[in-house]
């Protein structure tokens, strides 16, 4: 079964993706496992503050499995370092391990996150503002498991004045990690469009804001 879960505000997502999960998920081990969800929170400038607000408030109910679960986040999407149990995303987003054809350098990494920028400095409407977390050989060294990253790839895309996000995840602890994943890619969204207005001669971008966060998942 799919499922669509529409939110006004990223604390409404969250409340509503955990309240599915309770209520329709499916036993997978030690798990309920929700297959097939597509969660859609909408950008409130005031509800997105008080989301950031309810970060204390949320490791206090959360206890030592959410406080475990922030710190996992905070390190994959903060710091460049990889682990045996898990790579870093941020190291994913700015150094990834690939090389263009045209570039003679073997040994070489992509900024994903400022050819993004660049991109839609350049050109709002652009449909190329892709990026990736998993690389195919994570599937092969699983190191540990949990290795491979939960998150697999997202996409920007800026129409009628909002900068929208969508990620795909193959996987997602929404109890664990959901709240950090939610503010961190809510980070990168707000990076992202604020390093482009501040390089674009566009008023349309140099106007615009935040858009929706799409998160694909496949929740337990």
């Amino acid at each position: 079964m799919s499922y669509l879960i529409e939110a006004k505000n990223d604390i409404e997502g969250l409340r509503k993706l955990l309240r599915l999960i309770i209520d329709r998920g499916e036993k997978n081990g030690n798990y309920l496992e929700i297959l097939n969800c597509l969660l859609t929170i909408s950008y409130d400038k005031v509800g997105l503050e008080k989301f950031r607000n309810f970060k204390d408030g949320f490791l206090r109910v959360a206890g030592k499995y959410g406080g475990d679960g922030w710190n996992r986040a905070t390190r994959v999407y903060t710091t460049t370092k990889d682990k045996p149990t898990k790579p870093s995303y941020l190291k994913r987003l700015v150094e990834y391990p690939d090389s263009p054809r045209k570039c003679k350098d073997s040994i070489f990494s992509i900024n994903q996150i400022d050819t993004i920028i660049n991109e839609l400095a350049k050109k709002p409407g652009i449909s190329i503002l892709s990026f990736v977390f998993l690389r195919p050989a994570d599937l092969i060294d699983k190191f540990r498991p949990g290795y491979v990253p939960c998150p697999i790839a997202g996409d920007f895309k800026f129409r009628d004045g909002k900068l929208h996000l969508s990620v795909m995840f193959r996987t997602s602890d929404a109890f664990g990690v959901g709240y950090a994943d939610i503010i961190y890619l809510r980070n990168i969204q707000e990076h992202v469009l604020a390093e482009a207005q501040s390089k674009s001669t566009n008023e349309q971008l140099r106007c615009g804001c935040l858009g929706d966060l799409n998160l694909y998942l496949l929740c337990i």
